[in-house]
């Protein structure tokens, strides 16, 4: 029987600001060297990961909060992850995990799932593989021989877990000057041969760890999204099989609204900051922990202060005279006018302002539709793909995917 998900955080519509997410930068380690990270010279520091011990007091000073994001270094790097998150859905009551991997420890990841869903019933585990593009494209952006193993990852993701709606398979790419020649086709490949739900493109964003990758323009970033738009039309409807004919439809509006604005608000912030047309809530709503203590109200900001000078107390963090300036400074974006691409604080924003979110869904919603078209996912054209991109089909059936 098909474990149904639960009511995610981004299901409701609301206005009252306070504490919604944590973003947790787990560890300042890493076994991949990618291109476009925006946090390596944060990594380079080399300074201690908090401990769990001062992770366990941020948990006990928070209350309740719905949605814990994970962030790194990889996270996998950091052994008492799980322990971590059963203390933050113990203690806070976590409705939502998002979790982000390269996908390289496959076998330990799969262990670590099947222990989270057993001790954290209640929350959905959104499970985001990190694939770039073919083979060699996948490994030169990344810095690491690791396409074949995140391939991997996925499969045995989808065995385990395929039935499991409280485990969102995600697909995460970052388009720069390696892959975004191929992107078009690499969308079509994954969505033909893995069962994932979401596939999100994202913009390399910061400062990043290799100059010159990043590429896109708000013109080529229009065109791209323009093309993926039956995409999101596909993955609803994936994501609403077995639904009853209410369910599927508000699926879909919500997925493909989500989705589209989303780009629509990446696309008018590539070439330079333009106004979401909707409060930013950094800072109201969200709170970055960096692996070794440092906070932002956003992960695009500098850091304003440590968790050491206030006691772990996170209660203490949010009303600090600190936050309360970076959120004046801030002004919900349009003071600073620091408007970004970085679909974690569009999305969790959005849901606090509920008459534009609407507004944006419904507008979303008529322009991918007017983007549809027919899409050729046959056998042929998946095999077409990979003999164009030299991929090793020996191994892809090695692994199931074939």
């Amino acid at each position: 029987m098909r474990e149904r998900r639960s009511g995610s955080s981004f299901n409701s519509l609301r206005s009252e600001r306070k504490l919604e997410s944590v973003f947790l930068f787990t560890t300042g380690k890493c076994n991949a060297r990618c291109t476009m990270c925006f946090y390596a010279q944060d990594m380079e520091k080399k300074a201690a990961d908090l401990s769990f011990e001062e992770i366990q007091k941020l948990s006990l000073s928070a209350g309740r909060f719905n949605r814990l994001w994970l962030s790194g270094g990889e996270p996998t790097l950091r052994e008492d992850l799980p322990e971590i998150i059963e203390m933050f859905y113990k203690n806070n009551g976590i409705r939502d995990i998002n979790f982000p991997t390269n996908g390289i420890k496959t076998d330990l990841l799969i262990d670590w799932l099947k222990r989270i869903r057993k001790n954290c019933p209640g929350s959905n585990i959104s499970i985001s593989i990190s694939v770039d593009g073919f083979g060699e494209t996948h490994d030169i952006q990344r810095g690491v021989p690791s396409f074949y193993k995140a391939a991997e990852t996925l499969k045995k993701i989808d065995d385990n877990f395929r039935d499991d709606g409280k485990v969102i398979k995600n697909i995460a790419t970052v388009i720069t000057k390696y892959n975004v020649g191929e992107v078009l086709d690499f969308v079509l490949w994954v969505y033909g041969r893995f069962n994932v739900s979401t596939h999100t493109i994202e913009a390399a964003r910061g400062t990043t760890r290799e100059d010159g990758v990043k590429v896109v323009t708000e013109q080529s970033l229009r065109e791209i999204q323009d093309a993926l738009a039956p995409y999101y039309l596909l993955y609803a409807r994936r994501i609403g099989e077995g639904m009853n004919a209410l369910g599927r439809g508000i699926t879909e509006f919500f997925y493909v609204g989500l989705m589209r604005a989303m780009y629509n608000i990446r696309a008018e912030n590539i070439d330079k900051p333009t106004c979401w047309n909707m409060d930013c809530t950094a800072g109201e709503t969200t709170l970055v922990l960096d692996y070794d203590g440092r906070f932002r109200a956003c992960e695009l900001r500098d850091p304003i202060g440590r968790v050491q000078d206030y006691d772990y107390d996170i209660q203490r963090i949010m009303q600090s005279q600190a936050m309360k300036a970076e959120i004046d400074a801030i002004g919900h974006g349009y003071k600073a006018n620091c408007w970004c691409t970085h679909g974690c604080w569009i999305m969790s924003s959005i849901v606090f302002n509920p008459l534009k979110m609407m507004q944006k869904l419904m507008a979303a919603n008529r322009e991918t539709k007017k983007l549809n078209r027919p899409l050729d996912i046959s056998e042929k054209v998946l095999t077409e793909l990979e003999g164009k991109y030299r991929l090793d089909r020996d191994k892809l059936k090695a692994l199931g995917i074939l």
